[in-house]
């Protein structure tokens, strides 16, 4: 079926709207431009009671916002998050030694135990691989470090080097033995030459976790941005949902933004780290596991909404590698997510579950809504 258009009316006074809070941080190491309405903060000292924290993980800058009903218990479960996603960063971390990440990708093909966050991520890394069919992969890790992403040292390897790097790529030839007792698993088998990154599913998993500690504790309204990663429990303490805006390539101002409540938002995109070849072109950091190569893709940027933030972290990737119409052709047949997909021809194409929850803020030159 094809998409149908709709069209909303361009807000062009952007100046006028409620007051906003921004967050820039970073999503798979580019920035994202977050902005969240916070027109109710009057109604806060009645019911509920904002606490909140930043800190610096997973190689970006994170933020909290609770809402209880105390400032002690606020302060309490903002100090959880943290704890709980350094503690992640400690076992998930590619550039820590004693992580476990770290250990798997030196061990050179041998038996090694590590702790559940590493094959839970890649228990799930396993399924959504077979689902985009490898489009999503945690071993690209060697070519991205081969093309300069991981030091910044950037070069455009020749076919024979991308060709050799890609034989070590297979995510399937990874297994696990059953835990035991001490709360550990088993790598049973990790090629030599294999190296794996989860920079890609990481945050999205740490926010998963959070959320989960914050319920736990009795908190019903939360927003956390975990490097672009924006992540909400419930709604604003008022009952209105929360607003998150969408990062413009093409200038400063969001260009839309969505209401969402217990919801996660990703946005994906090669626009703010790339390099530019000897060649002239221009190698963004997403790659397509097909080639070894940086993507090449019809699309500026993907978000994803959905109820998982390890979910929407993995799609938002793959997406983009997939391009406009596949990408569209994979939502249908899975229908488990919504999106809004931002093209190189300033085109705005969402799902249809959202249309009505998005507010466009920039004068797109068509905005398609696509259908199931």
């Amino acid at each position: 079926m094809k998409c149908q258009q709709f069209f909303i009316k361009i807000k062009q006074n952007v100046e006028n709207l409620p007051v906003f809070c921004y967050f820039f941080s970073m999503k798979k190491s580019f920035f994202v431009q977050i902005l969240i309405l916070s027109s109710v903060f009057a109604f806060f000292s009645c019911s509920r009671v904002k606490s909140s924290d930043s800190f610096t993980s997973m190689n970006t800058f994170m933020t909290i916002q609770v809402f209880s009903s105390s400032s002690k218990k606020g302060e309490e479960a903002c100090q959880k998050v943290k704890d709980e996603i350094l503690g992640l960063e400690k076992i998930l971390s590619t550039t820590i030694p004693e992580s476990d990440l770290y250990k798997i990708n030196h061990a050179e093909g041998k038996t090694l135990a590590v702790h559940a966050p590493v094959k839970e991520i890649c228990d799930f890394s396993s399924e959504i691989y077979i689902k985009t069919g490898g489009l999503f992969n945690p071993s690209l890790y060697p070519l991205i470090h081969e093309w300069g992403f991981t030091t910044e040292q950037y070069k455009i390897p020749d076919d024979e080097t991308i060709s050799r790097l890609l034989s070590f790529t297979d995510f399937s030839k990874i297994s696990f033995s059953p835990s035991d007792s001490s709360g550990l698993s088993f790598l049973l088998s990790l090629q030599p030459g294999m190296q794996l990154d989860f920079g890609a599913i990481a945050k999205g998993y740490a926010g998963d976790r959070a959320l989960e500690l914050l319920s736990g504790m009795g908190i019903s309204s939360a927003i956390i941005n975990l490097g672009g990663n924006v992540q909400t429990l419930g709604k604003k303490s008022d009952g209105s949902l929360w607003r998150v805006g969408i990062k413009n390539p093409w200038g400063e101002k969001p260009v839309c933004s969505v209401s969402i409540d217990s919801k996660a938002v990703v946005t994906s995109g090669g626009y703010e780290r790339f390099f530019t070849g000897e060649d002239g072109k221009r190698y963004i950091h997403i790659f397509d596991s097909k080639t070894g190569r940086p993507a090449q893709s019809d699309l500026e940027s993907v978000t994803i909404i959905c109820g998982k933030g390890i979910y929407a972290d993995a799609l938002s990737t793959s997406l983009f590698v997939m391009g406009k119409d596949r990408a569209v052709d994979f939502w249908r047949a899975s229908g488990d997510f919504d999106f809004i997909l931002l093209t190189k021809n300033q085109e705005l194409v969402c799902s249809c579950n959202i249309k009505d929850f998005i507010e466009i803020l920039y004068p797109f030159k068509e905005v398609i809504v696509a259908q199931l």
